[in-house]
């Protein structure tokens, strides 16, 4: 499990996560997610399209983080999920709570709407 920063800066924070975010892989990445997202109070894309499996662990990070993020007028986006990753995401109403997108432009204009 990796994260790969895109872009960091004092506008917006876009990392792509690639590989299993399951119980070892949330071990991995955990501590600098949050350092990436919460930590940074800067509205967030994440590219998920290297993510090959998420577990019930995964979606609390996610959701911790977005939570962090709010309480400082942040938001957090999640983009390109693979189908397996979107499922389960939806399954569970994460998609009610962070916005799934499909391209860079939606996120940016979701983080970003007065732009």
């Amino acid at each position: 499990m990796q994260i790969n920063e895109i872009r960091l800066d004092d506008q917006v924070t876009h990392l792509a996560l690639v590989g299993k975010l399951d119980v070892a892989g949330l071990h991995l990445v955990d501590v600098r997610f949050h350092g990436y997202t919460a930590a940074r109070r800067r509205p967030t894309l994440v590219d998920l399209s290297g993510l090959d499996l998420i577990t019930s662990l995964g979606m609390g990070m996610f959701i911790s983080c977005a939570r962090s993020l709010q309480r400082f007028g942040a938001g957090m986006v999640l983009l390109n999920p693979q189908p397996l990753v979107e499922e389960a995401l939806k399954h569970v109403g994460i998609d009610q709570a962070i916005p799934i997108v499909r391209s860079v432009e939606e996120g940016l204009s979701i983080l970003f709407p007065d732009s």
